[in-house]
């Protein structure tokens, strides 16, 4: 038997980073989901904002953010000022890190 054969080091080096490039893996996809979810919470409070700012009542304002950001986000809408606020929160639940809280806010001048 040779010591100096190579032969099946690759597998075994490929064996022993193949858990790290999962998590890599993993942690990317978990990061593309955030990002996507964010910027669906940031439209559904611009939506909001802007049918408040037109003059539609709380309730159509409403259906536009959960149109938008889903039925288990939050929403919070006020109006003062010449101006009128939508903001909008959601929890989005990732592996191994857990819930994490985003938010979206946004404020239009009232026609």
């Amino acid at each position: 038997m040779k010591f100096s054969d190579d032969k099946g080091s690759s597998t075994a080096e490929f064996a022993v980073l193949l858990p790290a490039v999962a998590l890599m893996l993993s942690l990317l996809l978990c990061l593309g989901t955030l990002g996507i979810q964010q910027i669906q919470v940031q439209q559904a409070a611009g939506a909001m904002a802007r049918e408040l700012a037109r003059g539609e009542d709380q309730a159509t304002a409403r259906s536009s953010g959960v149109r938008l950001a889903g039925d288990k986000a939050s929403f919070s809408i006020s109006q003062g000022g010449g101006f009128a606020k939508a903001t909008v929160r959601k929890t989005v639940r990732i592996p191994i890190v857990g819930g994490i809280q985003i938010h979206g806010e946004a404020s239009v001048a009232v026609e």
